[in-house]
């Protein structure tokens, strides 16, 4: 389906370990996407042991900006939006890796504190899940974010707790019980840090590390939209998943289905952190959104638009 319509737009969400597209056409509150695809570039990879975003990092992620550049020209975009999370927040040489990927691609990416990157997984993953409490929980990469609104305000806050992240500094020599037992305690200090909701709220979870284990849970053999968006992990699922894979190989992780693609090294780290966050919220199951922070952006498009 393509449209070219001035309302046609484009978001990039550049992550530390995805980078996704969504090419939608915005009208008034809402949106309907016409196009959506995932790659992944890792420009976070090695970030913590340097501070740096590695030379293959730029070039790889230019290849996919470019490749995104042509996608939503097909599809009629008027304009591409792009947004940097975590490791552009953290890395020495962002504004280098910025500088060229504009000069490769054309494309200005727009750095997003973990605040902003917090509200924004929140509107785009209860943008269609219905109505009641809830509480969003993103892990990304690099940083986890948790949002709730408490007396009609949206509060949201930033760990720096991420899958990538955390297997860097864990896990590189292996899944071992003395790593894991550094791991959670790293985790949950982090979380600790966190505003904790206390009353009863639905946990809904974005991201690669909850689609994953969705998929898992599922059997399923490849990434199914319509099966995972609106899926449902209890705590001992969660907690069954996290300890299958942590006793894997990486090759035994690789075969469980074609979404293991770039994610079977670091899933187990996003599994630990989902489970420790359960924990924590006393959160008996949590829901899959399959949309979160590129649909919040696109949602809050105008406003992006009238800063840029």
């Amino acid at each position: 389906m393509r449209s070219g319509g001035n309302k046609v737009y484009s978001v990039i969400d550049l992550g530390t370990n995805t980078c996704l597209l969504l090419t939608a056409s915005v009208e008034g509150s809402g949106l309907t996407a016409l196009n959506e695809v995932q790659e992944i570039p890792r420009i976070g990879k090695g970030i913590y042991d340097t501070g740096l975003i590695a030379r293959e990092s730029f070039e790889r992620a230019a290849e996919v900006f470019l490749r995104y550049r042509r996608l939503s020209e097909e599809y009629g975009a008027g304009k591409i939006f792009a947004f940097g999370t975590s490791a552009l927040r953290d890395a020495k040489n962002s504004e280098e890796f910025i500088s060229y990927i504009m000069e490769m691609t054309g494309i200005q990416i727009n750095v997003i504190s973990g605040r902003q990157e917090a509200e924004c997984a929140y509107l785009g993953a209860v943008y269609d899940i219905g109505s009641g409490e809830h509480a969003v929980l993103d892990i990304g990469g690099g940083s986890t974010e948790l949002s709730f609104i408490e007396s009609g305000i949206l509060i949201n806050e930033s760990a720096n707790i991420g899958s990538v992240r955390i297997t860097d500094m864990f896990f590189r020599n292996g899944y071992t019980e003395s790593a894991l037992a550094e791991a959670e305690k790293f985790i949950s200090a982090g979380i600790n840090k966190l505003p904790l909701y206390e009353s009863e709220r639905q946990l809904v979870g974005v991201a690669g590390t909850m689609t994953t284990l969705s998929a898992i849970k599922l059997g399923l053999n490849e990434f199914d939209f319509s099966k995972i968006h609106g899926d449902s992990l209890s705590f001992e699922e969660v907690r069954s998943i996290a300890g299958k894979l942590f006793r894997m190989s990486e090759g035994e992780r690789k075969e469980l289905g074609s979404f293991m693609e770039g994610r079977s090294d670091i899933i187990t780290a996003g599994a630990v952190i989902l489970r420790i966050f359960m924990e924590k919220l006393k959160a008996e199951s949590i829901i899959v959104s399959a949309k979160g922070l590129r649909y919040g952006l696109m949602l809050n498009i105008d406003a992006f638009s009238k800063n840029g």
